[in-house]
């Protein structure tokens, strides 16, 4: 069960919200043998949103009989529905691996947002499937995968049967290991593959040497009898199969005769081996896939987005994500919290509540839908300051924009006041955001602190002492237009006692 770390209200009734979710392996590298893969950290939690999930017993290579487990998901409507085999990944350790939570990720839920139905054959001795991984072939990588890939199709022709499944134009995926037999299933020359996606795919072995050597000659040998256009999602910074890797395995396939895409990702996180484990990956590729299976003639339209995370506003470059002081509304106590939140690890979202504090949810499928959720369950007027390393917190009314006049710290550039007005200056810069401070050409300024559109509450006050008032900074900027030599000296008026209006 997931249960939320609450932390108690403060005294000033700042509140912090972090969830904290168990952590699951997803089984994405393969080691056969002795050598482990590297261990991916997942999110534990899925979408709450109703899906068709069924376990089948199906019929493996008939040349070598077996029984095989099969996970199939589907969205809640009434199909029917392309199909996509994704493969799984291993760490190698077979026996214990129950893969329970196997589908989990954002490949899968990416598919399933796009009307796909996405079944999942548990490879010999995995999840419920009988048998064992052949580990026979030393260095031939790819005759492992070619048996692998056997299987895999004698369980495309049993889908048929499953209700609400179209079988004629198939996708076949997998992640690593699963990655490395879709490749083995795309040459394999079925009518019935029409593309293949390879998230991060390869295997290590023990038994053999020279790994990275055998993979560019496994995917040489794949490219040579494939025929159907491949897509390949590799990261920089892939901790199993790093670039100059993946791009000799790519050259080897492409000089065998495959057809294979290769886009840049950048770097993901620490690790971007295993980045399905992560919700936001979806910002990583799925415009880049949904490309390519454009180009391939399947549909890429988002007809279930219930099934994926809920997107983020864009960046609005209110403030840098690290500038604490920033932050609106908050006091001391909750500027620690925000400080906290940085720490978090991604996928993460901070709100600001207006009576209450703020609230924060990392980790888990979609903490931004999580922390929506939460504002509406506990009728909090919550409004969104970040998510992940971006700011997006905007005003309802845009403020004016900042302007090279004088420094925000130096009162005395401001027009028209006097030494009282330029102490209430120095004291409106220490006050929180958001803060408006206005003058008018008869020496009388208002600030506001706290409100919402804290320029309009200045100006509001300041329209009864003078008709002519004007922002002259706004948060953390000044906004006075022009520059100092541009203004009149002769519209300077020293201000009387019963002119110079204080909040």
């Amino acid at each position: 069960m997931n249960v939320p770390d609450v932390r108690p209200l403060s005294a000033n009734g700042g509140l912090v919200v972090l969830w904290k979710f168990p952590v699951f392996l997803i089984l994405l590298g393969c080691a056969l043998g002795r050598t482990a893969a590297a261990k991916v950290e997942v999110d534990s939690n899925g979408p709450s949103a109703p899906l068709d999930r069924q376990v089948l017993k199906l019929r493996g290579d008939p040349a070598r009989p077996v029984t095989l487990q099969v996970n199939v998901v589907m969205p809640d409507g009434v199909g029917p529905f392309s199909l996509v085999i994704f493969n799984h990944g291993s760490d190698g350790i077979p026996e214990i691996q129950s893969l329970y939570n196997h589908d989990q990720h954002a490949g899968i839920y990416y598919f399933l947002s796009r009307g796909y139905a996405v079944a999942s054959p548990m490879l010999r001795g995995y999840g419920g499937s009988g048998g064992q991984q052949s580990s026979h072939y030393g260095c031939r990588l790819d005759a492992t995968a070619r048996d692998n890939a056997k299987d895999i199709l004698a369980v495309v022709d049993q889908l048929p049967k499953v209700p609400r499944i179209d079988t004629r134009r198939i996708i076949v995926a997998g992640a690593s290991y699963g990655g490395w037999n879709a490749l083995a299933v795309g040459g394999m020359r079925d009518s019935r593959v029409k593309a293949v996606v390879n998230f991060y795919g390869g295997v290590r072995a023990s038994m053999c040497e020279d790994g990275d050597a055998a993979l560019s000659r496994g995917a040489r040998i794949f490219g040579k009898t494939s025929r159907v256009p491949s897509l390949w999602l590799y990261g920089e910074n892939d901790s199993l199969f790093p670039r100059p890797l993946w791009e000799a395995m790519h050259r080897a396939y492409i000089i065998g005769g495959g057809l294979a895409e290769i886009p840049l990702l950048g770097t993901f996180q620490k690790d971007a081996h295993g980045f399905l484990g992560a919700s936001s990956s979806l910002d990583l590729f799925a415009a880049k896939l949904d490309a390519f299976l454009s180009r391939t003639g399947f549909p890429t339209e988002t007809v279930y987005p219930e099934y994926i995370p809920q997107l983020p506003p864009p960046p609005s470059h209110y403030a840098a994500i690290e500038d604490v002081d920033a932050v609106p509304f908050l006091n001391a106590e909750q500027r620690e919290g925000y400080r906290k939140f940085l720490k978090a690890p991604q996928p993460r979202a901070f709100f600001i509540v207006r009576t209450n504090g703020t609230l924060a949810t990392d980790s888990g499928y979609d903490p931004l839908g999580r922390g929506y959720a939460l504002c509406k369950q506990k009728k909090l007027a919550c409004r969104l300051y970040a998510v992940n390393d971006d700011v997006v917190w905007t005003y309802p009314k845009p403020p004016p924009p900042a302007t090279r006049f004088a420094a925000f710290e130096d009162a005395t550039a401001i027009p028209y006041l006097d030494a009282k007005g330029r102490d209430a200056y120095d004291a409106y810069r220490r006050m929180p955001r958001p803060k408006a401070f206005v003058i008018a050409p008869n020496g009388v300024w208002r600030y506001a602190s706290g409100d919402m559109d804290a320029v309009a509450a200045a100006m509001t006050s300041c329209a009864t002492a003078h008709p002519a008032c004007k922002p002259y900074a706004v948060d953390g900027h000044v906004v006075w237009p022009g520059t100092s030599a541009t203004i009149p000296k002769d519209r300077f008026i020293p201000p009387t006692p019963a002119r110079a209006a204080t909040p």
